[in-house]
């Protein structure tokens, strides 16, 4: 006999605004999401961003069939947005990657094999998702939209702004707090009545002072504030005063997050041996773009994008290629061994075909001999 297990009768979920999680626990303090805009205000987290999707934005795609030969059956993937390169279009992508978790392309265009010609980028602020009992409606800008009119694309990878809000959220702060020493003559300090002076200690009165020296300051290097004030100061050296330390370590932990090479991001690693540039574009393919790649390439491979049989690949040739040297030792290793032709190999350096009359010449093919039979006998095909 088979058991089913019994479902609840009812269920329901509550959306909790960030602002309101910051005092919470839950098995730990839980740092809120970060936004967007705030991000992008540190330069360890834009650089990450421009390191990511502005690689693999400008990477050249194309579409293969079975053989592996690139042979376009429609022309989407050539220009994606009709008023937008698609460097920009494949970046936003990335970055919604990266950021959030998923993308989205609005289709806008379909031709006359019924596949899409021709789309466009949505912001995923536009986006919302609708989940009813009968299923999930997809709405931008408060409109529903088909499904057949979508593409969504989604990164094996957590989005960075909720699981590394921490050590953005870190850095941010301390980047400010550089800032704030930094524009100060005092790297921390505070005011106090002078000896043998008599000073109302009103709230009012001292932020009004404390505004009357700022004022100052932004018009002098130095403000007076009277007499009866006396500034004090804390002693800090200027390796303190730049926190330093704390910011380095801030940075290495965005690196982490954003599984980039901290050398990338300006933190010196001692530990490391020696690589070259094109074994470190290998790695930074291998662990860290890889999987946002891949993504983008099976989503449009997918059956409501290309016809069976054709699939999207980027192609990493331009990014992983050597130096000329080690390059033309490759094609002049290739060429011999037959696995390429003066075609292809102008082909990969982005030269254009030869003309026929400059086309080198093929090496005559040896045939054999016949094979002579001494006394005029016959030489085994029964011709004497």
């Amino acid at each position: 006999m088979r058991l089913f297990r019994r479902r609840p009768d009812a269920s329901f979920s509550v959306d909790i605004p960030p602002e309101m999680t910051q005092g919470m626990t839950f098995g730990g303090n839980i740092a809120p999401r970060i936004s967007r805009r705030e991000a992008l205000q540190v330069p360890a987290v834009l650089r990450s961003r421009n390191l990511i999707a502005g690689t693999l934005a400008r990477l050249p795609v194309h579409v293969r069939d079975r053989e592996r030969r690139i042979n376009p059956p429609t022309n989407f993937l050539d220009q994606i947005d009709p008023d937008v390169p698609n460097i920009v279009t494949f970046a936003s992508t990335f970055e919604d990657l990266l950021f959030e978790g998923l993308s989205w392309w609005r289709i806008t265009d379909f031709g006359w094999h019924d596949y899409p010609t021709y789309a466009t980028h949505v912001d995923t602020a536009r986006v919302s998702i609708v989940t009813t009992a009968t299923g999930s409606r997809v709405y931008v800008d408060g409109y529903p939209v088909p499904d057949a009119e979508l593409i969504r694309f989604d990164s094996p990878n957590p989005p960075l702004l909720v699981h590394a809000a921490r050590a953005i959220r870190a850095c941010l702060e301390l980047d400010q707090a550089a800032y704030r020493y930094s524009n100060s003559p005092y790297p921390l300090g505070y005011f106090t009545p002078r000896e043998g002076t008599r000073v109302k200690e009103d709230p009012v009165a001292v932020e009004e002072m404390l505004n009357k020296w700022e004022e100052g300051r932004r018009r002098h290097a130095w403000a007076y504030i009277g007499s009866a004030w006396e500034g004090k100061q804390f002693q800090f050296d200027a390796e303190q005063i730049q926190l330093a330390d704390q910011r380095q370590h801030a940075v290495l932990e965005i690196a982490r997050a954003a599984g980039v090479d901290p050398e990338d991001l300006g933190v010196s690693t001692t530990s490391r041996t020696y690589q070259n540039s094109e074994q470190r574009r290998q790695d930074l393919v291998d662990f860290t773009l890889a999987p946002y790649m891949t993504a983008v390439e099976e989503r449009l491979s997918m059956r409501d994008v290309l016809p069976r049989g054709y699939e999207a690949k980027f192609n990493l040739d331009g990014f992983l290629r050597g130096d000329t040297l080690g390059r033309f030792q490759a094609h002049q290793i290739a060429l011999t061994a037959g696995f390429e032709t003066i075609e292809e190999v102008r082909g990969l350096e982005d030269l254009p075909p030869l003309p026929p009359s400059e086309r080198p010449t093929p090496p005559p093919v040896l045939v054999p001999a016949p094979m002579m039979v001494p006394n005029g006998g016959s030489n085994g095909n029964g011709n004497g």
